[in-house]
C-alpha cells in the first residue's frame, strides 16, 4: 500500500472488510470492487486495473512488461478485439452498438488484467530467464 493512503471506509454503500482494506491496492481488492458493481447490476464497471500496484519483488524486465500490458487500452472509436486486432470483417448487428463496444471494453479490461497477473507470477516463481538481476520494491 502506498503510504500516507487509507482505503474508504465503504465502497458503494458497503462497509470495506479489513483484510480488503489491507489489499486495497492489489487484485484481491480490484476483485472486491468489481463485484460490488455487480451487486449493483453494473454489467460494466470501471476498470479496476489501474488502482492495482506492482507487487515488490518483481524484476526491471518484467515490471516494464507489466506497466505495458496494464496500459493496453481499448479503442472506442475502432470497437476492435483483443489485442488490437479487428476479431471478424463483420460489423457487429445488434440492438446496441454501445452495448457491444461496452462488452468488448470489459473483455479488454479482463485480458489486460490477466496479463498482468500472468507477469507477476513468472517473475516472482524466479524461474523466468527474461528476469533481470535488480529487483524493485515499493
Amino acid at each position: 500500500m502506498l503510504p500516507n493512503f487509507h482505503p474508504p471506509a465503504s465502497f458503494l454503500g458497503v462497509p470495506v472488510p479489513v483484510d480488503i482494506a489491507r489489499q486495497w491496492d492489489r487484485w484481491e481488492g480490484a476483485e472486491w470492487r468489481l463485484m460490488r458493481y455487480r451487486s449493483t447490476n453494473n454489467l460494466f464497471p470501471p476498470d479496476q486495473r489501474y488502482s492495482v500496484l506492482p507487487p515488490s519483488g518483481m524484476c526491471r524486465v518484467h515490471l516494464d512488461m507489466w506497466v505495458r500490458e496494464r496500459n493496453r487500452n481499448f479503442d472506442p472509436v475502432s470497437g476492435n478485439r483483443w489485442p488490437g486486432h479487428p476479431g471478424s470483417p463483420f460489423i457487429p448487428v445488434e440492438r446496441d452498438l454501445n452495448r457491444v463496444r461496452e462488452w468488448r471494453r470489459r473483455e479488454w479490461d479482463e485480458k489486460a488484467s490477466q496479463a498482468m497477473k500472468d507477469t507477476e507470477a513468472i517473475c516472482l516463481s524466479g524461474n523466468s530467464p527474461q528476469c533481470s538481476g535488480e529487483r524493485v520494491s515499493r
